[in-house]
């Protein structure tokens, strides 16, 4: 079985006294949702994610990462592939921070990328509507990104099923908020842009009578963090990589 040493990847790590702009950058830019953050000794204190650098709009800012760091996910290198993604799956995380001894970051392990090893290499077992979401969190495709975006801010929500003449019609996700300039610069200016001009459609859906296996396999293949769940033409939830690792 491989260990977090085998599947760590070089992460960016900020420290308490950087800028969240910084930080934004960063996420912006990147392919991760998370980042680890050291103390002024360069010790691992927390982290910060996509959600929390969503709070600030302003180009230019003053306000620090200290601020908004959380408690995060933390292994060793010599942890079996299973062990972290307990952890990840009991913090709610998206990434395992790897440390040494002396709490010095070594990288990180990200769940998107040791999703599949663990799909392909466990037996998943359970059906959909066991480890689902429900009720789905929901937007009308009419509103505007502004509301959605106080939304997933307030409630910590990470992607909508939008919905459209009673319909799914897509999806719209933090990232793809934080992805579109033309939509940062509307929210920072108070702007009203319809959410189906952001989301992504048609979404890929997953029926209710389906088990736990197929729902990863659909996500390996389209490399998808959450499907809509439905029941013949109903939304009537959603399941994401956290629920799929209860299966295991």
């Amino acid at each position: 079985m491989k260990v977090a040493e085998d599947m760590m990847v070089k992460t960016p790590v900020l420290t308490t006294g950087d800028p969240m702009t910084r930080a934004r950058q960063v996420l912006r830019d990147d392919i991760f949702r998370e980042i680890p953050i050291t103390n002024p000794n360069g010790r691992y204190v927390g982290y910060i994610n996509i959600t929390d650098v969503l709070k600030i709009t302003e180009t230019k800012s003053n306000v620090l990462i200290e601020g908004f760091v959380r408690e995060g996910t933390t292994v060793l290198p010599d942890l079996p592939l299973q062990d972290v993604a307990e952890a990840i799956r009991e913090n709610g995380t998206d990434t395992a921070t790897v440390i040494d001894d002396t709490r010095n970051v070594l990288g990180s392990v990200l769940l998107s990328e040791i999703f599949p090893v663990l799909c392909t290499r466990r037996e998943l077992h359970g059906e959909i509507r066991d480890y689902m979401r429900r009720p789905p969190p929901v937007c009308e495709a009419a509103e505007s990104v502004s509301r959605v975006y106080a939304q997933m801010l307030d409630r910590n929500i990470t992607a909508f099923a939008v919905i459209k003449n009673n319909t799914l019609s897509g999806i719209i996700s933090r990232r793809d908020i934080l992805n579109n300039g033309r939509v940062r610069k509307s929210l920072e200016r108070g702007g009203k842009v319809p959410v189906e001009s952001v989301m992504v459609t048609p979404p890929i859906t997953i029926d209710i009578e389906e088990d736990i296996k197929t729902a990863a396999e659909r996500m390996v293949e389209h490399d998808l963090s959450q499907i809509p769940v439905m029941d013949g033409e109903t939304l009537v939830g959603m399941i994401d990589r956290h629920g799929v690792l209860k299966g295991l």
